[in-house]
């Protein structure tokens, strides 16, 4: 009996011990890859590249699934590794933003048919920049305006349109500190390459746009200079588009106040009942000036335009309805004022009833 449970324990140690060793052998192999893996510094704002080689007995890549965990100062910015399949294991590269000087990299776990693997963040070192006050927030290899375009906004200020390109960049940092009012028309975002199209409301007494990025490749600040030569629009628009009030205003007044008072001392020296009738036009126009502002509703979400013209700019938007004052209007919109700022709206979001 003895020899019997010998002859059996040497089976399954034959047998079946080899089996469950091959059950558990791992499947599944998680590393950084190359010596250059971890960047040794990073700026604040920055985007950079981390490359996992991921190696895998059974090979099935596309089944591949990758999850991040913790992480400090540090953003994710595609859950979607790009590839590059060397056969027996494939070298997986993630990009992130860098949003502090403190930076520790996410815990990474790649999974396959119920077996993982696990990589611990290391940390690295951050920088942030010491910028001066003409800094745009933007970090990039390259950044280039390819178009600019200025026309008048009010007696004090010029709005300012420009399009510009960039690479390796975190484009929607953008931002100007001399601006009254800003913003994006249009932007396009992307890891390597991004462009934008933007907007920017400033004093009349600049006569050139001026800002600096960082320059990542040279690691120095670079200026940037446009001229801003302003083009009036409103001879091509046969209207005055600009949110100001009527510069002529006053002078027709008074013109019109003139001749009644020279029609009235003709009525005087001549007696001449019909002279009088020379008066009504100058005397109407007066009293349709002085007649009370015309109000309308505007409906709640409206948007707010910088000009009264197809694909302006949209600078604010209205919350909720309200009753406003209409202060010019042109075929198709009416301008009002809204939180102390100058907009036109479309007569399309006008309330109905």
């Amino acid at each position: 009996m003895r020899q019997l449970l010998f002859v059996l324990s040497l089976f399954l140690a034959a047998f079946v011990m080899p089996a469950t060793l091959q059950a558990q052998q791992k499947v599944i192999y998680l590393s950084y890859y190359g010596d250059d893996a971890i960047p040794e510094r990073v700026y604040n704002g920055e985007y950079f590249s981390i490359t996992y080689k991921t190696l895998s007995t059974i090979r099935q890549h596309n089944k591949l699934k990758y999850h991040f965990k913790g992480g400090r100062g540090v953003s994710l910015q595609n859950g979607v590794p790009y590839r590059k399949d060397k056969g027996s294991y494939v070298l997986d590269t993630f990009y992130f933003l860098a949003t502090s000087s403190n930076i520790i990299l996410p815990t990474v776990t790649v999974s396959l048919e119920g077996h993982k693997a696990s990589l611990k963040g290391e940390k690295i070192e951050g920088v942030t920049l010491n910028p001066d006050q003409k800094f745009s927030g933007i970090l990039a290899d390259a950044f280039k305006v390819t178009n600019i375009d200025a026309k008048k906004y009010d007696n004090k200020h010029n709005i300012v349109t420009f399009e510009a390109t960039a690479q390796h960049c975190n484009i929607k940092a953008f931002h100007l500190k001399l601006a009254n009012e800003q913003g994006f028309e249009r932007s396009k975002t992307g890891i390597t390459h991004s462009s934008m199209t933007y907007y920017v409301v400033i004093p009349k007494k600049y006569d050139k746009l001026e800002f600096t990025y960082f320059n990542l490749k040279k690691e120095r600040f670079v200026k940037l200079k446009m001229p801003i030569e302003v083009v009036d629009d409103s001879v091509s628009t046969q209207t005055d588009l600009k949110p100001t009030e009527n510069k002529n205003y006053i002078i027709k007044i008074a013109i019109a106040a003139a001749v009644i008072v020279i029609v009235l001392i003709i009525f005087i020296v001549y007696r001449k009942w019909w002279i009088l009738v020379f008066v009504l036009i100058p005397a109407a126009y007066i009293a349709m000036q002085a007649r009370p502002a015309k109000e309308i509703c505007v409906q709640a979400n409206t948007p707010l335009y910088l000009l009264p013209i197809e694909n302006a700019t949209v600078f604010d938007v209205l919350s909720t309805q309200g009753t406003f004052e209409v202060k010019h209007e042109i075929e198709g919109y009416k301008q009002i004022t809204h939180n102390k700022k100058i907009g036109w709206i479309s007569e399309d979001n006008i309330c109905s009833n």
